[in-house]
């Protein structure tokens, strides 16, 4: 549900759902054109024509990403040539492009190396005060790092919620307890 709307609605404007909501996923999709073509690709869809207002987009975009400076001079190469790192990072701008209300992320980070882990984290903790940013991951101490609330769920049954730092100091449910206890001896 979004805003009372139950998205699997068949009546759903698929193209209209993703200008509110954003989403990056644990394998980076980039497409085969250049970066600044990856950023604008669905503003253009939706539209807008204006390259000012474009150009500035992108740069907005690239900026919370995080990769504006190693790309600024580069934006007409092609983005298939982006490290693994630098590639989620460009599918999360090109999701901020749009302005999105909500940003989903599905183990965003979870093929990436510590330093670009790092980029996305400091990213999503700048956006956060603007954007309201669910995170799924397994990564417990990337959790208590960046978020400000966190559920719990067990085989697709909600466990636990409440603020981070209460819920990994004093879990409520003895089964979030279990959890955390045996992640964090590993």
């Amino acid at each position: 549900m979004y805003h009372g709307i139950n998205i699997n609605d068949g009546d759903v404007d698929i193209y209209t759902l993703r200008t509110h909501i954003g989403m990056l996923f644990q394998k980076a999709h980039i497409f085969s054109m250049s970066i600044y073509d990856n950023i604008t690709f669905s503003l253009k869809c939706h539209g807008l024509k204006n390259t000012a207002k474009l150009d500035k987009i992108v740069e907005t975009s690239l900026k919370e990403a995080g990769l504006w400076e190693e790309v600024k001079n580069k934006l007409s190469q092609n983005a298939r040539l982006l490290s693994k790192s630098q590639a989620q990072q460009l599918c999360l701008a090109r999701a901020l492009a749009l302005r999105p209300e909500v940003l989903l992320l599905d183990e965003a980070t979870s093929l990436l190396d510590p330093v670009a882990t790092n980029a996305v984290e400091n990213s999503l903790r700048q956006l956060k005060n603007k954007t309201t940013i669910i995170l799924v991951t397994h990564n417990l101490a990337q959790a208590a790092r960046i978020s400000d609330d966190t559920v719990f769920f067990n085989k697709g049954m909600l466990i636990e919620k409440g603020k981070t730092e209460d819920l990994f100091t004093y879990p409520q449910s003895s089964e979030t307890d279990n959890y955390l206890s045996h992640n964090l001896r590993r």
